[in-house]
């Protein structure tokens, strides 16, 4: 807090720099105020930083909002614009106008012209933000884009090009994630449309940076063989008995079969052992298919949505399409559901959020519960968090938690509550844990006669439109953790006089989720409260609980009461649960980061060879660096060669034609490396014989050597998937997991380059070109 105090005397400095600037921006006519931006280039451009020019390029855009849109920036915005620019998180509450604060170190860090971005949770967002603010910018003379497109035509690179060379981008973290990746597998230049990322501010950056923080972006390539299995192990778990043939804990979200089962297994699938290397697989598939079956729960971890299998995000509600759980647990969902399967993909290309962001030069985030998180935001990404003062005191009225042992007696004191409330006009928002819940609450208050909206995954195209009515007077929202996010709930005529907003919670949450919804209520200093009902039976409470605390839980059934507990220690066991669930949480993104910082340092290291390929107009020498290489490595894999091997291995490799060895050859490595290495040299020509020109040849190493190094690098990246689960058991050993898994990431990125150089080999030798109609080449690889 002495750091806070510290850091706020300073903004307010600034703060009282730009206001002394302001009064002389508002005396401008607008052709003085617009050739601001000129102004100010220039000053960059003569060695002014973008700290010095701050509090005239502030005071010049609060102007410029004033006049363009009728919105004046408060004291308390110009604050989290200062934070922003400082590359830290201004925490500033729900309805204090962050959309606007942006505008200000959007347009200063824009005047270097390297680009500043603005990146939203959602579509949505995006492009209202975008078309709102788009007219300020334009009058100061920059340039605005929308990062994606709004219809379903697919970008071209060109179009793309254009988005990101904007002064300012506004897009969502996974558009810009999944650009990133098809940038960076692009084989020509002009398919690139990235220039260097310069400054982002993440808007709900604790959504971005710490819940979605483990999960990749991956791109896809080529499918997988499919495995048969899934429908038979499907088949088998419908034939288990519970407790007999398998166990399960729903706790530590762990199901394994008994030795009963296993005996079943084998006489299912007819195999004499289930765990050798014969069978791991039919046990693998057994494993996915109990995970699918007692585990993963339709309308909490997914839905079947028009024949597919769609996850949901556990954190906020939505729908994760596009998304798919690795390993082959997604297949087994679909097999349980009955579902087409879809096929397993090799990936391509992945990243993570805190790789992502690891390559702007500034980074900053807003949000309105992030301080609880400072320390992992630090640690992670050297960033600060500041709370921003509200403009006008908070009123809201916070009540204590009541607490119930099941959860009937919780859902039907927060209906009667909700109740009770509208009757007396006051709009409600009832939160419920998941889509699931959020059906059930649903019902209950069909059968009691209340209208209401449901805010859920089903309908979340409406979203906007339901929030917008949430406020209004006698209005009843079920909405799961989703509500609001990113859009403020305005009150209607008349609801401030009778108390504001009420938000229900009907779950147990995490503290950051509990905060974000309870601050739907009271904005702007708004009247409005919050109460949250939870029970003992709640999926957070139950899946996190001690062995002690299940048996407290079973003593209370037994006393069948119906009023909330008040157990001091009762209170004090649930805080400390929630203390050690977000300790487990950060200590598993932290091994992710871990891991993720080796892939980041092979994935940098292979994107610089590729640009080094498509830059160099001369690939020979490097093609003949690689083909010895390659060559080396085919011979290597013998110590005697005779003729019968070296033809098997140029036919495999080298030509599909008949080979005619030179009657003389020496059969030592180094007469064979000469040999080979003369041969493919040949090959080449005639290669080159059939092309246009110099250019063509070279387009065609180029497109070689590309393909080697992405076949080799998927495979790579296959490689990493699977490592993670192999070295976790060591962690019993006494041995570092996250050492283990660098040491043998590191190995296996050295064997790479070995199997890219012996790809490049095959795709020289044994590729067909050809030029099309108009002259252009066209290259097959066998």
């Amino acid at each position: 807090m002495v750091y806070d105090s510290y850091r706020l005397v300073k903004i307010k400095r600034i703060l009282h720099k730009v206001n002394a600037l302001t009064s002389q921006m508002r005396a401008m006519s607008d052709e003085e105020l617009q050739s601001q931006t000129q102004i100010l280039k220039s000053e960059l451009a003569n060695g002014k930083t973008v700290n010095d020019i701050l509090p005239r390029a502030f005071a010049t855009i609060r102007e410029a909002d004033y006049r363009i849109l009728g919105m004046f920036p408060y004291d308390v915005q110009v604050m989290g614009a200062i934070v922003l620019n400082q590359g830290n998180i201004a925490e500033m509450k729900t309805g204090e106008g962050k959309t606007l604060t942006a505008t200000m170190p959007l347009y200063l860090n824009a005047l270097t012209s390297k680009g500043a971005m603005l990146l939203t949770p959602n579509d949505y967002l995006a492009q209202r933000d975008k078309e709102q603010l788009q007219p300020v910018y334009e009058w100061l003379g920059l340039t605005v884009s929308l990062g994606f497109s709004t219809d379903d035509q697919k970008a071209t690179p060109e179009i793309k090009r254009s988005w990101y060379n904007a002064d300012i981008t506004y897009t969502t973290a996974s558009s810009l994630a999944f650009d990133y990746l098809f940038n960076n597998l692009a084989t020509r230049r002009e398919d690139q449309y990235l220039r260097p990322f310069n400054y982002v501010i993440i808007d709900e950056v604790d959504a971005i940076l710490l819940d979605e923080a483990t999960s990749p972006f991956v791109v896809s390539s080529r499918p997988t063989v499919q495995s048969n299995l899934y429908g038979l192990a499907d088949e088998f778990v419908h034939t288990l008995q519970p407790k007999i043939d398998y166990k399960l804990n729903e706790d530590q979200n762990a199901v394994w079969l008994t030795l009963h089962g296993i005996r079943q297994a084998q006489r299912f699938f007819r195999v004499p052992d289930l765990f050798t290397n014969e069978t791991r697989e039919i046990y693998r598939h057994i494993a996915l298919a109990l995970r699918a079956h007692f585990i993963m729960k339709n309308g909490h971890d997914y839905l079947v949505s028009e024949g597919e299998v769609v996850l949901l995000d556990e954190a906020n509600g939505r729908l994760k399409k596009g998304v798919k759980v690795n390993t082959g647990l997604h297949q087994a969902i679909e097999a349980k559901e009955h579902v087409d399967l879809t096929p397993n993909q090799q990936v391509a290309a992945s990243i993570t959020f805190p790789s992502l962001f690891g390559l702007f030069n500034k980074i900053s985030g807003m949000s309105g519960t992030a301080k609880s998180d400072e320390h992992e935001f630090f640690e992670v990404y050297k960033m600060r968090v500041i709370q921003i003062p509200t403009r006008r005191p908070v009123i809201r009225h916070d009540y204590p938690e009541e607490i119930y042992v099941t959860t009937r007696q919780k859902l039907i004191q927060a209906l009667d509550e909700a109740i009770t409330l509208h009757k007396a006009g006051r709009p409600i928002l009832l939160v419920a844990g998941s889509v699931e819940n959020s059906e059930i609450i649903s019902e209950l208050l069909l059968d009691r006669g209340i209208p209401h909206n449901v805010l859920n995954a089903f309908n979340i195209a409406r979203e906007a439109a339901i929030i917008k009515d949430a406020g209004q007077k006698g209005a009843v929202t079920v909405a799961t953790n989703m509500a609001g996010r990113g859009t403020d709930i305005k009150l209607g005529s008349g609801v401030k006089e009778i108390g504001g907003l009420a938000v229900i919670g009907t779950e147990m949450l995490p503290t950051r989720v509990k905060l974000q919804l309870a601050g739907r209520a009271g904005r702007q200093g708004d009247p409005g409260s919050s109460k949250f009902y939870i029970s003992l039976e709640d999926s957070y409470l139950a899946q996190n609980s001690t062995k002690r605390f299940k048996n407290y839980y079973r003593h209370l059934q037994k006393r069948s009461t119906n009023r909330a507990l008040k157990n001091p220690r009762l209170k004090m066991s649930i805080m400390m649960l929630k203390d050690r669930v977000a300790a487990n949480q950060q200590m598993s993104r932290s091994n992710v980061n871990k891991n993720e910082a080796a892939l980041k340092i092979q994935r940098r290291d292979l994107y610089q060879r590729r640009d080094q390929l498509m830059d160099n107009p001369h690939l020979e020498k490097v093609v003949g660096k690689w083909l010895h290489r390659g060559i080396s490595l085919y011979l290597a894999s013998k110590k005697q060669w005779d003729a019968q091997d070296l033809r098997r291995l140029m036919n495999q490799h080298f030509t599909y034609e008949v080979v005619e060895l030179p009657t003389d050859l020496e059969y030592s490595i180094t007469s064979l490396q000469a040999y080979l290495e003369q041969f493919c040299q040949t090959t080449l020509k005639k290669h080159a014989q059939k092309l246009v020109n110099r250019q063509q040849l070279n387009q065609f190493y180029r497109t070689a050597l590309l393909n080697a190094l992405d076949s080799s690098w998927m495979d790579q990246m296959d490689y990493l998937s699977k490592l993670t689960a192999r070295v976790q058991p060591w962690g019993n050993a006494q041995r570092n997991p996250n050492f283990l898994y660098q040491e043998k990431a590191y190995q296996a990125f050295e064997k790479m380059f070995d199997h890219a150089a012996q790809k490049t080999v095959d795709n020289l030798m044994l590729s067909n070109i050809s030029l099309n109609d108009d002259n252009n080449l066209v290259v097959h690889f066998n």
